[in-house]
């Protein structure tokens, strides 16, 4: 039996990942003796690691599972990664609010891509969308800081809206030479 392209890419990315966590064991443990910034790659790579294996072994199925990983791993990794810091206390009033809207957002853009609709309509909604989490995100660091800062956030919205609404037309318009052709 000759193993499949995606075999193959899952044996080479495992192989090469778990040689990284080797590499990087080795090299933390002779220079400083002790398990120090080991743990932020280690994590890293086994995340990202858990969260490709799916997308490999499943093909599209495991989309699904990847990203259900990414949700149920995602807070504990920034978790381990904010204990492990020690300096500043970030996870609760910036890593779970920012983290929460990210997996709600990569949950509605994936309804979105897995039904067949439109492109006219997909794009610009995910656009609209992106602008939208950018002032969630933007509103979150603010409170979180407690400064005001320059309303990045809302100008991306803004050119975001704005490109949404120029896909929208285009689509629009190019409905409508399609059906007057028919």
């Amino acid at each position: 039996m000759k193993p499949s392209f995606s075999d193959l890419t899952m044996w080479i990315l495992s192989i090469c990942v778990f040689a990284a966590v080797f590499i990087c064991i080795i090299c933390n443990l002779a220079i400083t003796h002790t398990v120090g910034w080991l743990v932020y790659p280690v994590c890293s790579l086994l995340f990202g690691w858990l969260v490709l294996m799916p997308i490999l072994y499943y093909k599209k199925r495991g989309l699904k599972i990847s990203l259900g990983i990414i949700t149920a791993l995602l807070l504990p990794f920034l978790l381990i990664l904010d204990q492990l810091n020690g300096v500043t206390e970030w996870f609760l009033p910036i890593g779970v609010p920012v983290s929460a809207t990210g997996i709600v957002f990569m949950w509605i853009i994936y309804g979105l891509l897995i039904k067949p609709r439109s492109i006219w309509f997909t794009a610009p909604a995910i656009i609209f969308l992106s602008g939208l989490v950018c002032i969630c995100i933007d509103m979150i660091i603010k409170h979180a800081l407690g400064e005001a800062g320059f309303p990045w956030g809302y100008i991306v919205a803004s050119i975001a809206c704005l490109l949404a609404i120029v896909i929208s037309i285009i689509g629009f318009v190019m409905k409508k030479r399609s059906d007057q052709t028919e």
